[in-house]
């Protein structure tokens, strides 16, 4: 059974072509004892993702049993159980009611609309910078608190409350490392933070934020629970703070590493979106997709897998993979077609994936036209990449910030 290298969470690529070279399908053990089948194809993580008899509530008999033999010391077996019941946790028939319901909150309107805040968070952050003295922490002073803010705000959050919401994120963010201990005491803290403003929401009327739109979502006669919208208001916290977060400082670290490319992009900031695509497939803030089990035994690629497995699908992988595109460890802004599955595939692709990209290419687009001669303040191989098997980012990032800014 294999493990993850030393080097795994510095860099996996090396690792994930080893183990595509020998098949798409491999036995890993987590160290923290959580076994596992690591899907590492392309094509093969596209099968599974897709695949019906994989799938994830773990509600049901075989879904309890895969995560409770393979649990390990890790926080898998820790979170409160009152925060699983939402659209990533769900199989169908479950999963298209859910998606039904809280769709709307994610339509593309809705997103787009945010863009003036979204702008305004940005700018507000982007002038603190030219006042620090020294080095700057991109990621504490400018990637954590963007996509934190924008989630509070849009689930009615008071901003008081935001600190502490950052440290809930930093345990529950990667349950196959977390301390078990830590993991139910931060998890049942937000579940009593939700239950408490769940009910401050119907004491005073909803309002115009995404938990009163939980609250009062409906399909003919069907509501969302309280323990569905307690699960979503958790989801949303973490998937979109935890994915924007990386995303940005990912994108900066792979810039600032090249200052040619840096310089050049920032001639041509149309060419954002595309650069944002790229560094999804490229260095994606989601390394590995979310535990699924089997619920028979299923054939991936050529390999068997029992019932009642753990399956983890290498999204990063995948989106390295030769045999899909060319020359996969080369970062290029211009790749087209750019056919990466860095939000998923199938039925549970990545509802906040519209935000991440809208916040993206936002906080990219304005710190290149704001701070033209930002560079590393470290060389790029002293960055600290964090230690997390589902996420991929970076613990740090010190810049030098050279020149103040001036609005355009």
């Amino acid at each position: 059974m294999r493990q993850l290298p030393p080097e795994f969470f510095r860099t996996p690529y090396a690792f994930y072509e080893r183990l595509r070279a020998e098949g798409p399908v491999h036995q890993i053990q987590l160290r923290t004892g959580v076994r596992a089948w690591l899907i590492v194809d392309y094509d093969a993580a596209r099968e599974a993702l897709r695949n019906p008899t994989i799938r994830k509530d773990p509600h049901t008999d075989a879904g309890a049993g895969a995560r409770r033999e393979s649990a390990g010391n890790s926080g898998v077996g820790a979170v409160n159980a009152r925060l699983s019941h939402h659209v990533l946790n769900m199989d169908p028939p479950q999963h298209p009611r859910l998606r039904k319901l809280v769709t709307p909150a994610f339509a593309p309107a809705r997103i787009e609309a945010l863009t003036p805040r979204i702008t305004a968070i940005t700018d507000e952050l982007l002038d603190g910078l030219a006042k620090a003295d020294g080095p700057v922490d991109l990621m504490a002073e400018f990637a954590f608190p963007l996509p934190i803010t924008v989630i509070c705000e849009m689930l009615g959050v008071p901003i008081a409350d935001r600190a502490q919401f950052k440290e809930w994120s930093a345990v529950v963010s990667d349950i196959t490392l977390a301390d078990p201990v830590q993991m139910r005491s931060a998890t049942d803290a937000i579940v009593a933070y939700f239950e408490e403003l769940l009910a401050r929401r119907r004491a005073e009327g909803p309002g115009a934020d995404l938990l009163s739109d939980l609250l009062t979502a409906s399909d003919a006669d069907d509501r969302l629970t309280d323990d569905e919208i307690i699960s979503m208001a958790f989801l949303i916290l973490i998937a979109g703070h935890e994915t924007t977060v990386n995303l940005i400082g990912n994108t900066m670290l792979t810039l600032l590493a090249d200052p040619a490319k840096y310089a050049e992009l920032r001639q041509d900031l149309d060419g954002v979106p595309a650069l944002v695509e790229e560094m999804l497939r490229f260095e994606g803030p989601v390394n590995m997709a979310t535990l699924r089990y089997t619920t028979v035994p299923t054939v991936i690629g050529e390999t068997e897998v029992p019932a009642g497995e753990l399956v983890l699908v290498a999204l990063g992988s995948a989106n390295h993979d030769e045999k899909h595109f060319t020359a996969p460890e080369i970062f290029d802004a211009d790749r087209n077609p750019n056919g990466h599955i860095a939000f998923g595939h199938g039925i549970h692709f990545c509802l906040g994936a519209g935000l991440a990209r809208l916040e993206a290419r936002i906080a990219i687009s304005r710190l290149l036209d704001r701070y033209p001669d930002l560079r590393l303040a470290v060389g790029a191989d002293d960055i600290l990449w964090r230690e997390s098997v589902l996420f991929r980012g970076v613990q740090d990032l010190p810049v030098e910030v050279t020149k103040a800014p001036a609005l355009r």
